[in-house]
């Protein structure tokens, strides 16, 4: 497990602002929100590589990720929102306390947002790879990286919703790694899918 720097940013933030429980509400959303992930994974037998924990929350990477079967793809990459609309569920049954709910909500809508290295972004993919060669699908990713980046980065802006400042960072941050590694991925998937078809 690697804890990136953006986390302990985060977190010293939320202690200053006097937030800390909103902030651990949210740790726990994230929480449930890996373990959907891990679940998912283990019936499909991946291997966990590293878990990165950073201010907006965790990413799994699985040994062989890129030449997996797409249904499990599809599957591993819905697992984590999943866990967090079956938390709703109950949680709204049981009258949970609004302060509980909503980072469980936060956490679906930001994660389904089809941006690497969101799990919108592994959804799309692991889709458009039905209709399209690989290298294809990265390119089309680079495209809807930068508009729903945009997007998102405006609507933040212009709603002033200064808890989010921290997120559009760090998701720029990963969008721009994304976008100058995908000669790199291209060539890990097609050495993956070599040593897979032995």
């Amino acid at each position: 497990m690697k804890i990136d720097f953006s986390f302990y940013l985060a977190l010293l933030l939320a202690l200053f602002s006097r937030q800390i429980d909103v902030y651990l509400a949210y740790l726990i959303a994230v929480i449930i929100h890996e373990c959907g992930h891990l679940i998912i994974a283990s019936l499909f037998k991946w291997e966990v590589e590293l878990l990165k924990i950073t201010a907006i929350g965790g990413f799994l990477t699985f040994k062989n990720d890129l030449s997996k079967p797409r249904l499990q793809a599809f599957l591993v990459a819905c697992g984590g929102v999943f866990f967090n609309v079956i938390l709703v569920i109950m949680l709204t049954l049981l009258d949970g306390s609004p302060t509980l709910i909503y980072p469980q909500l936060t956490i679906i809508i930001f994660n389904l947002l089809p941006i690497a290295p969101l799990d919108g972004s592994k959804i799309m993919q692991s889709l458009m790879r039905g209709f399209f060669e690989y290298r294809t699908v990265l390119n089309i990713m680079r495209v809807t990286n930068t508009i729903f980046l945009a997007i998102f980065a405006i609507g933040v802006i212009a709603l002033r919703l200064e808890q989010y400042f921290i997120a559009v960072i760090v998701l720029a941050v990963l969008v721009g790694k994304f976008q100058a590694t995908v000669p790199y991925i291209y060539e890990r998937y097609k050495i993956q899918k070599a040593s897979n078809s032995h």
